[in-house]
């Protein structure tokens, strides 16, 4: 899957000014900086992307280099007027290099950020600038990927290599540099018109041997113009020869890698103690001003889970609540933008921090914004951070979500997580009450703070009488087959293989049937085998992840549910919505919802601990599977249809769950945590529970610059970390305060060599 399939390049910052208002407390940390040269047409969008900032302080220098436009000053003055934290500086045209000094020198943040005046930048950019400076002291710039758009449209993320640097520039003009660094390379502002500036720049500070941080996400949108300086470049020869040369005599000066910092990082350090970030300002809000909660998800990718997170968003959006995201895992940008679009900020922290600083950061925002509730769902982070979030934020309201069981991970999953931190959460919720009664019952839950908020799903977009796109196209390529849909990922939980072996047997009776898989996953190329293998393909069509599934249930005769374990799958909720009968394994809570009125519910054969890859299936369980699908193929009619639906309607529907969750956030906000506060008496507990997920879960990332040539005693220190003693010994030196005194004893002597 290419993440720019899914990306919508019509989202651009800045289209429209936010009314969220944020509390600017203290000095400028950050100065933007913005040539300014005729730049009429898109400064208003500019500046508009600036001043939704979730970051506010900052102050913006927008230096008018000569205009010769009449309407420049009205302009500009007009773009002054709209906030006190912008600045207008004019000098006589010198190019953006020169305008960029000049404007650091009168910068008073000690981190500034180059900005074009007619280029965009996402909300968080200053916030993650900043803290990825922050925390990564031996960077001196930082810079995200690019998301080009206007005349083309395209993502541009190569990883960072600096002797590759020296033959293409990878870092975007719009980046963050630390004020000192930059006002010591006045050379750059000296090159002739024509050079590529900013490349020399980046190519100058990496001849010093300084690091830049490439993060992870589209923090910057880049206009494609036609008319544009460097396309202005590349169409003139001469420009071209002469830029070439400055940009092959500053590249020559780099011999070897200057290790940059690239998320997400397998950069790993022993000493993942939780330190608070440095942090002293006032929030940004006033507390009780909104409801506001902060969600921590894994991710925001195409699955169940998340999408029963974007429907809870979009409701508690509409009920008042401000929301703060943050994510967990890597990922590629597939569901990104519609979390973006129901929350008021989105942060990936593996996009922008080191590990160790996740917790310090959630709790930065958890105090600067105020937050009411965090609401936590299938992140493993999340179940190992919480303990320590409420040591350090006693007032907050902690609760969770949880969708399913797995025996064959850590004897249970997150059922399992969410029981052993039980008494730091006000509440669990689960989707079906077989998984309440299943973590009460045999999980022997501590405390009984479990209640059950089924998913339900949207009746008024999945409606079988709605005029749905493509329907009629596929209605009339099926026109002559009775559709088996199958609208699950291709993983072996999913038991696609089980799939393959029933159409096969279903087969033999019938030659009406289709079985149309609507998916993707690591099991494909052994379900396409097996399908070969058996002979069935003219009964099988693979169409890969379809965004809009309904005109499929529309047209389908049934739809196939064989996992190996399930909580309450969404596809369930959506077939029956569109009137769609349901045959499903006997997993989870799926007869809660399906039942012989709208469906068939078949007995489980196999266990998930046992039997995941085993792909000997009773023949039993294939002719339950068989014989039900050809029951409900030939009852489907009108009055089948309008039951499935009903059954939906009459206690699953999106309103019934928003209902109750928006509700009980509302009541807990209003009473407030019902957490016995002993259990934060103990915070060691939390930071070595913490601690333990560092050492557990580490990350294997490819960083093409990296230069870790190990010395023969860090080879020696990972080795002894093996050995119990040897952490305990650690430990004891940083409890007592030794380990400072060894790090400042090795920088001093670093700095006298």
């Amino acid at each position: 899957m290419k993440e720019q399939d899914y990306f919508d390049f019509t989202m651009e910052p800045g289209k429209k000014l936010s009314d969220r208002k944020l509390i600017n407390d203290g000095k400028p940390l950050i100065s933007i900086i913005t040539p300014y040269y005729n730049s009429d047409k898109y400064v208003e969008q500019t500046a508009n992307s600036v001043l939704n900032q979730t970051f506010p302080y900052f102050e913006w220098i927008i230096v008018n280099d000569g205009s010769t436009k009449e309407n420049t000053d009205v302009v500009l003055n007009n773009i002054k007027n709209k906030d006190s934290r912008i600045k207008v500086l004019s000098k006589e045209n010198g190019g953006p290099a020169a305008a960029r000094y000049f404007g650091a020198e009168h910068a008073s943040a000690d981190i500034v950020f180059f900005l074009d005046a007619d280029d965009l930048i996402d909300n968080t950019m200053l916030e993650c600038g900043y803290f990825t400076l922050l925390t990564n002291k031996d960077a001196m710039f930082a810079y995200t990927p690019i998301c080009a758009f206007g005349e083309k449209c395209y993502l541009y993320h190569p990883l960072f290599n600096t002797i590759k640097e020296k033959k293409e520039n990878v870092i975007c003009g719009n980046s963050f540099i630390r004020k000192d660094v930059l006002l010591a390379e006045k050379k750059y502002t000296e090159l002739p018109r024509g050079v590529h500036e900013d490349w020399y720049l980046w190519l100058s500070l990496l001849s010093k041997g300084y690091k830049p941080v490439r993060m992870n996400y589209y923090g910057f949108w880049y206009r494609q113009s036609n008319t544009s300086r460097l396309n202005s470049i590349k169409q003139n020869k001469e420009k071209t020869k002469i830029a070439e040369k400055y940009i092959k005599e500053i590249g020559k000066s780099i011999k070897k890698n200057v290790g940059a910092i690239q998320y997400p990082s397998d950069e790993y350090d022993f000493d993942t103690y939780p330190k608070e970030l440095e942090w002293d300002r006032k929030p940004l809000n006033k507390k009780g001003s909104k409801k506001r909660i902060l969600c921590i998800f894994p991710w925001s990718i195409l699955g169940g889970a998340d999408i029963f997170n974007l429907n809870l968003l979009k409701g508690l959006k509409k009920n008042g609540y401000e929301i703060t995201i943050v994510t967990t895992e890597p990922c590629i940008y597939m569901y990104r933008q519609k979390f973006e679009e129901v929350s008021d900020e989105y942060f990936d922290l593996t996009s922008f921090l080191s590990r160790k600083d996740w917790a310090p950061f959630i709790s930065y925002l958890i105090k600067s914004r105020n937050i009411d509730i965090v609401f936590q769902s299938n992140s493993f982070y999340g179940y190992y951070v919480i303990p320590w979030l409420k040591c350090k934020h006693k007032d907050v309201i902690f609760v969770d979500y949880l969708h399913a069981e797995d025996w064959s991970w850590r004897d249970g999953s997150y059922p399992r997580d969410s029981n052993a931190i039980c008494r730091y959460l006000d509440k669990s919720y689960t989707c079906t009450k077989y998984l309440k009664d299943l973590m009460i019952d045999k999980m022997e839950r501590a405390i009984d703070n479990v209640d059950v908020s089924y998913i339900g799903t949207d009746v008024n977009y999945f409606n079988p009488n709605l005029d749905l796109p493509n329907y009629k196209k596929l209605k009339e390529k099926y026109q002559s087959k009775k559709v088996i849909l199958f609208p699950n990922r291709f993983e072996y939980l999913k038991r696609p293989l089980l799939l393959a072996r029933v159409i096969y047997e279903i087969s033999k009776e019938r030659k009406d049937i289709i079985c149309v898989a609507a998916g993707y996953g690591k099991a494909k190329e052994a379900m396409d085998k097996t399908i070969n293998e058996l002979g069935i393909k003219d009964y099988f069509e693979i169409v890969g992840t379809i965004k809009d599934l309904r005109p499929y249930y529309k047209l389908a005769s049934v739809t196939v549910v064989c996992s190996l374990t399930e909580g309450l799958t969404l596809t369930a909720y959506e077939s029956l919505a569109m009137g769609t009968p349901v045959v499903t394994s006997d997993v989870g809570g799926q007869k809660e919802l399906v039942n012989n009125t709208c469906g068939r519910v078949i007995k489980k054969y196999q266990s998930v601990e046992k039997d995941l890859r085993n792909f000997n299936y009773d023949e039993n369980e294939i002719n339950e599977y068989k014989n039900a699908i050809i029951e409900l193929i030939d009852k489907k009619d009108k009055k089948l249809e309008k039951k499935c639906r009903e059954r939906i309607i009459n206690g699953f529907t999106i309103d019934n769950m928003l209902d109750k969750m928006v509700t009980d956030f509302d009541k807990m906000i209003s009473e407030g945590t019902k957490v016995d506060l002993s259990v934060c008496d103990n915070i060691e507990i939390a930071e070595r529970y913490l601690i333990l997920f560092n050492e557990y879960s580490r990350n294997n990332c490819f960083n093409p610059d990296s230069i870790d040539k190990r010395t023969n005693f860090e080879k020696t220190r990972d080795k002894l970390w093996n050995y119990s003693a040897y952490r305990g010994f650690i430990h004891f030196l940083q409890k007592s305060g030794m380990m400072k005194v060894l790090k400042s004893m090795k920088k001093n002597k670093e700095k006298y060599e």
